[in-house]
């Protein structure tokens, strides 16, 4: 088995306290709202530096936070994949964060990005993944109670309405993403 014991460890810690992050919060409070995509420096998967600006040329951007140790994550990233190539220019890009590439401290767990990297080629996930560092990792991270979880923003980094929880299959994200996208239009005018 690739990851090992150590991935069914940290999946099942992660997992319990997903479950008691989601019993310890109200509706509204696990639904709040981030502001860490409207001022924020991170790097790539390569080391690049990243911020903002990413979403500077696209009218809405899916963020979907996932980790190297989530089936769920793992299985849709193909779906997200297709769909991420299919709406390139229709204003819409894809966003990941692997949320398991930094320790508890926030350093880069330089064997975990490497993993990351084979996973995204291999499911065909070729868009842009970040590493949780900076305001992400200290503004977002903590609020994030499981993955998959999956934030929409605009051009700003300003979020769209709340963050999904859980994986969809393609047709389910597709309707989700006509949605923001009619929103992000409707808004504009």
């Amino acid at each position: 088995m690739r990851k090992g014991w150590r991935a069914a460890a940290v999946c099942a810690g992660i997992a319990v306290s997903g479950l008691l992050a989601a019993c310890g919060q109200s509706s509204s409070e696990a639904g709040r709202q981030v502001t860490v995509f409207e001022d924020f420096t991170a790097q790539d998967l390569d080391g690049n530096t990243v911020d903002e600006s990413i979403f500077a040329d696209y009218e809405v951007t899916m963020v979907n936070l996932w980790g190297t140790f989530c089936g769920p994550c793992l299985q849709e990233m193909p779906d997200l994949g297709e769909i991420s190539d299919e709406y390139a220019d229709k204003g819409f890009q894809i966003v990941g964060i692997c949320t398991d590439a930094v320790n508890s401290e926030g350093e880069v767990l330089e064997d975990v990005v490497e993993t990351a990297k084979e996973d995204a080629q291999e499911t065909g996930a070729d868009y842009l993944h970040i590493v949780p560092t900076g305001e992400i990792f200290t503004d977002l991270l903590p609020r994030v109670s499981g993955v998959p979880t999956t934030i929409f923003v605009d051009k700003n980094g300003k979020q769209l309405g709340l963050a999904d929880m859980g994986a969809k299959d393609k047709d389910a994200w597709i309707q989700v993403i006509e949605e923001k996208l009619a929103q992000v239009q409707q808004e504009a005018q």
